[in-house]
């Protein structure tokens, strides 16, 4: 595929980017680091706003589920809207909405209010598929390579020391001022997103196929809140909310195989360059970030048959690390990816990272052993969530170039849930008095980023694009 610089963007090359290229990179990571502060600032804020808004953990937990399960939707939504113009007004004003929700929770006086403010909020999750356009329609082969393997890091390396901002925040001032400060760095981010990043051309032709666009947005709909729903809800009602799921992607097949401006082709559906990329990324976000979001920062701080750890400390001995890894690993894995491919290096992750999570399952009692291990498992996360993230972009449809990126972010959503989901109930009550549950959770990752090294292998290139690293 051909690919276009705007004005002012200086050709592939080997040696260093120019000016005007490295402004844009920067406001790119600048945004990804607006939407995983979104994302994650809060999280830690959690049982003061419970406290200080006289509400129940699951008022709050009605929040964070509605910003998540909106978030992926608009992922989705927006992505396609891009395709037909726009893509940096769609950016801003998704910032901007951003911005007007974190001071509308920063300032609810009530649980309902907050609420609406983190609904609004939601919208910041549609910023990363948007920069992922932005790059692979004005920078070459390697820059996108490095630009990749930035804001990848910026995704994966604020993680955990946001944590850490938001928890003394919280402590010292309460958990408004966590809001105001992701309001304040929202705007800023707006400000330099309008000055540096250029307008990519339109790519799609037509109408934007809102029939389409409607049914897939209700299908991930329903999979997503059947996953949410399955450790507290009804069976019965989870498998509903599936069934009802599958049934609208049945339909959207169905609506897709008629429409000449179809929003993802069958053929391109079919194809081993789409269906293959986002199986991986649910598996990969499934099996590793449950290993490190939760099942050791759980485990670690059980006193019965954990290590006994405060919240802080098994943060910063095991969450934090991984941010560090992220941070300095994940440039170097893009730079490396656009150079020997990236599935390769995904396979590569992927492969590596199953008998590292076999090994903490057998090495669980030993902290030290736990530590080196969870680190290798950070050195797979970078391995594997930069090339998944080029992947998306480079093998999107030629028509509809942020749709693929769009959808796998709802696809680490659903991975993330899953894991979390089948973490927990595999560890389960019992996770009190044995640490048998917490192994079999990991040897549950284990299988599963075994099922996504298998699942990379299924991915192609683009046959209209030979010379393209993939």
């Amino acid at each position: 595929m051909k690919q276009t610089s705007p004005p002012g963007l200086s050709p592939d090359v080997a040696g260093p980017p120019s000016r005007s290229t490295t402004s844009l990179v920067a406001a790119l990571v600048l945004a990804a680091v607006a939407c995983q502060l979104c994302i994650s600032m809060p999280t830690p804020a959690l049982p003061d706003i419970a406290r200080r808004l006289h509400a129940d953990t699951a008022a709050v937990g009605l929040a964070q589920a509605l910003f998540f399960l909106l978030g992926g939707l608009l992922s989705v939504i927006m992505a396609a809207c891009s395709d037909y113009g726009r893509t940096r007004a769609l950016m801003i004003g998704a910032l901007a909405l951003a911005v007007v929700g974190a001071l509308v929770a920063a300032a609810a006086p009530t649980m309902a209010v907050f609420v609406l403010g983190r609904t609004v909020q939601s919208t910041a999750t549609a910023v990363f598929p948007l920069a992922l356009r932005v790059m692979r329609q004005t920078l070459g082969p390697r820059q996108f390579g490095r630009a990749m393997g930035l804001i990848t890091a910026a995704n994966g390396g604020i993680v955990g020391l946001d944590g850490l901002l938001s928890g003394w925040l919280t402590d010292r001032y309460g958990y408004r001022s966590v809001f105001l400060v992701m309001a304040a760095f929202g705007v800023l981010t707006a400000l330099v997103v309008g000055r540096t990043v250029p307008e990519p051309e339109r790519v799609a032709t037509g109408r934007l196929d809102w029939l389409g666009l409607t049914v897939l947005s209700l299908a991930l709909a329903c999979v997503e809140l059947g996953i949410g729903m399955a450790a507290s809800a009804p069976a019965g009602g989870v498998a509903g909310m599936l069934v009802l799921g599958a049934l609208l992607l049945v339909a959207f097949w169905a609506i897709e195989r008629r429409r000449p401006n179809a929003l993802l082709p069958p053929q391109y559906l079919k194809s081993r360059q789409a269906w293959p990329v986002l199986l991986t990324s649910i598996l990969v976000t499934m099996g590793m970030l449950s290993t490190i979001n939760f099942v050791i920062p759980v485990f670690s701080q059980n006193h019965d048959v954990g290590y006994g750890l405060s919240a802080t400390e098994a943060a910063l001995l095991f969450i934090v690390p991984v941010c560090l890894v992220n941070v300095f690993l994940a440039p170097a894995v893009g730079t490396l990816a656009a150079r020997v491919g990236w599935r390769r290096i995904l396979r590569i992750a992927t492969a590596l990272t199953v008998p590292v999570l076999a090994a903490l399952a057998l090495g669980l009692s030993s902290r030290g052993l736990v530590l080196a291990l969870v680190v290798l498992v950070g050195f797979g996360l970078a391995g594997a969530m930069t090339p998944l993230n080029g992947l998306s972009a480079l093998l999107a449809a030629p028509q509809s170039p942020s749709l693929l990126p769009g959808v796998n972010s709802a696809a680490y959503g659903v991975g993330s849930s899953l894991g979390f989901v089948l973490a927990a109930q595999l560890a389960g009550p019992a996770g009190a008095h044995s640490a048998d549950g917490y192994r079999a959770a990991l040897w549950m990752a284990a299988l599963v980023i075994a099922l996504a090294f298998g699942a990379s292998l299924l991915i192609t290139g683009r046959p209209d694009a030979p010379g393209e690293r993939i």
